[in-house]
């Protein structure tokens, strides 16, 4: 027999589950530091040492075969994920969300997952793209009154872009400067949204591209999600599929180091080529970030798309 360690119910020994509280009843995972078992807390700090052993954000990939892929990753520099995504799938249509966290903003990381999994419940339910982020900036909004009140100070904050694919049909839509593009199978990449931030602005109004994208204001958004946005409409895009390709939504840790669309679809197709599944590519983008220096938390999700007619690779 062995005893749950949450509820110490006896349940025979070999079971996977404790049939009394349902949590796990395999051995949890000693310190990578210290090496005692089973001393990590849920914050992901050793209650021995001390030392952060790391937490369930740190790395999370979701897999739905040739369909899509996304995966998620702390990267080298920031000490949690403020990432986060939403991946689902029924049949060959796809809900994607990414939302990054607005590190400058108290409880980021928690504005992230509450805003992709509002977006992604929403759309689940059938809801349209712009109604569905909506939802998410009526949620992450709401966290400012909520739980420690140090987030009535610094509201959390976060972007999102989001896609829903039918078919051949994709809409997507965003606000802040998490990206999605059409990356097709020769070729750039298209850009599919527009960032919110200060380059943009500033370009959009006359200002010279290289200089404003030198500007340490540069990567400033100026739309996010949040009780201190305002009342901010996303911006959607629809397009119906021509040609095969891979519609890919990242957050501005991979994009910020494949800023030339030419190499950013050459790095998709590459990691495509190289790694032969959707999973095993996402994960090969997330290190190309991280080996180029991995200084943001960083999030891709890969969406094969063919017409209407033709044959799914």
């Amino acid at each position: 027999m062995t005893d749950c360690a949450s509820c110490a119910d006896e349940r025979a020994a070999g079971a996977a589950f404790c049939e009394a509280c349902g949590r796990s009843l395999a051995p949890e995972p000693a310190c990578p530091h210290c090496g005692t078992p089973g001393g990590v807390g849920d914050d992901g700090y050793c209650e021995h040492c001390g030392m952060l052993a790391g937490r369930e954000r740190d790395h999370l990939e979701t897999d739905c075969g040739d369909v899509a892929a996304a995966v998620t990753d702390r990267g080298l520099r920031h000490h949690r994920n403020e990432d986060a995504m939403w991946l689902a799938t029924r049949g060959r249509d796809v809900d994607v969300v990414i939302s990054d966290g607005v590190s400058s903003s108290f409880d980021p990381d928690v504005a992230s997952l509450t805003a992709v999994s509002s977006a992604g419940a929403a759309l689940g339910d059938g809801i349209d793209l712009a109604t569905a982020i909506g939802s998410a900036q009526i949620a992450v909004a709401k966290l400012a009154a909520e739980g420690d009140p140090r987030r009535q100070a610094s509201n959390p904050a976060c972007t999102i872009v989001a896609a829903a694919v039918r078919g051949g049909a994709v809409t997507v839509g965003w606000i802040g400067d998490s990206r999605a593009y059409w990356v097709p199978e020769e070729g750039v990449a298209e850009q599919l949204t527009e960032d919110d931030s200060w380059a943009t602005h500033v370009i959009s109004l006359g200002a010279d591209p290289e200089q404003a994208m030198r500007d340490p204001k540069a990567h400033a958004i100026t739309a996010w999600l949040g009780a201190d946005a305002g009342t901010i409409a996303p911006r959607t895009a629809e397009f119906v599929v021509g040609d095969p390709g891979h519609l890919v939504l990242c957050s501005d840790g991979l994009w910020n180091y494949l800023t030339d669309a030419g190499a950013f679809a050459a790095a998709v197709r590459e990691g495509l080529r190289e790694q032969g599944t959707l999973i095993t590519a996402a994960r090969w983008l997330a290190d190309y970030a991280i080996t180029a220096g991995g200084a943001d938390n960083i999030t891709v999700a890969l969406v094969p798309i063919t017409p209407v007619g033709g044959e799914q690779g």
